[in-house]
């Protein structure tokens, strides 16, 4: 198996597979309402700022990836909160994500496994920093979800 299949694998696996630490976003997602993932414990991120901040993250990967601009106009802020909560967003913002880690998984698939360790253009670190950056950022924020929605 070469490195870039193991890579987007670990990402599916996050997502809807059997990833080693047990949990998946759709086994926990799905369980979550609008109400719900608007709530925060005392300051923290409420779960659809978390949601919109992965999908920042595979998108500006994404960039990196396709040596594109990390940002564009039109681009939502990171951690984003949009004004409607309501559960027909919820579910949008759901699909959002779903298409998010299909989209990074197939990027890190055609990614050239000999460029793994060759420097970004535009920043100080090496392809796989931020591709298994990317599998390490999504586990630990389903980790907050899972907590956040625990400890509601």
């Amino acid at each position: 198996m070469q490195l870039t299949e193991h890579l987007a694998s670990s990402i599916e696996a996050l997502y809807n597979g059997e990833p080693w630490l047990g949990v998946t976003f759709e086994e926990h997602l799905p369980r979550i309402d609008a109400r719900q993932a608007t709530a925060r414990i005392n300051d923290s991120n409420c779960i659809w700022q978390i949601v919109n901040h992965i999908i920042f993250w595979h998108q500006r990967a994404q960039r990196y990836i396709y040596n594109e601009p990390p940002e564009k106009d039109g681009d939502l802020p990171d951690f984003y909160m949009p004004d409607n909560h309501g559960e027909e967003n919820w579910q949008a913002t759901l699909r959002r994500l779903q298409h998010s880690f299909e989209q990074m998984a197939a990027t890190i698939r055609k990614f050239p496994e000999q460029e793994l360790f060759d420097t970004f253009p535009g920043t100080d670190q090496v392809a796989i920093y931020y591709i298994q950056g990317i599998a390490e950022h999504d586990a630990y924020h389903l980790g907050q979800i899972v907590l956040l929605r625990k400890y509601q």
